[in-house]
């Protein structure tokens, strides 16, 4: 249901096709870093359950600068963010947290769960997290996902027959990732009304997360 402000509507749903219009370039640049030819993903989105949020963090004039949302990373292909203020912050390959400040005029892109998994860990899904900032701050994220049925292995060039990254359907990933994610799933799963699929991912398992969370 849509809030009743005047053109509301109007404006997010424009700004939704064209974000995810930029999706569909974005991935036709993928598959050409991949070797692949231009389109070759486009089979894989013909009705995905790509979802875009519109998140508002109030001013606070208490708040101290730090870690506020967890780390994690996006369960989708790649995310496509706008957002007006700092606060966001990813993990180097050095295992350390930087700060990815908005850049007028430009996205902040990051890699997903399933694009990980396509490539067999030659790109790695971004692990980022929000701190908590004084300055009022919007942000915008598109989760960009291929169909929910899609079967999601790595490429056949990227296949080394190790057994790092096994098959995963977008839709059950998605939908596992949330019961373990959000509190008010979490509690449905506790109690029994709601089940994790049989092959269900631990989050935290991709990404440089997943190297800090492995034993020694």
């Amino acid at each position: 249901c849509w809030p009743q402000v005047p053109g509301f509507q109007q404006q997010v749903s424009a700004y939704y096709q064209a974000v995810f219009a930029l999706g569909r370039k974005l991935f036709d640049g993928f598959a050409l870093a991949l070797g692949l030819e231009e389109g070759y993903f486009d089979p894989l989105v013909s009705r995905p359950p790509s979802k875009l949020r519109l998140i508002h963090y109030p001013f606070d004039g208490e708040a101290q600068d730090a870690p506020g949302i967890g780390a994690h990373t996006d369960y989708e292909c790649f995310t496509i963010l706008h957002a007006t203020q700092p606060g966001l912050e990813v993990m180097n390959e050095d295992g350390e947290w930087i700060d990815a400040p908005p850049v007028p005029g430009a996205f902040v892109v990051n890699i997903g769960d399933m694009l990980e998994v396509m490539t067999n860990g030659a790109f790695v899904a971004t692990a980022h997290r929000v701190r908590t900032v004084r300055e009022e701050r919007y942000s915008f994220p598109l989760f960009y996902a291929c169909d929910y049925h899609t079967q999601i292995r790595p490429l056949p060039q990227f296949d080394n027959g190790a057994q790092d990254y096994e098959t995963i359907a977008i839709g059950e990933h998605m939908w596992s990732q949330a019961l373990q994610t959000y509190s008010y799933l979490r509690r449905k799963v506790a109690d029994g009304e709601l089940a994790l699929p049989e092959r269900a991912r631990k989050p935290s398992s991709f990404g440089h997360l997943k190297k800090q969370t492995q034993p020694s």
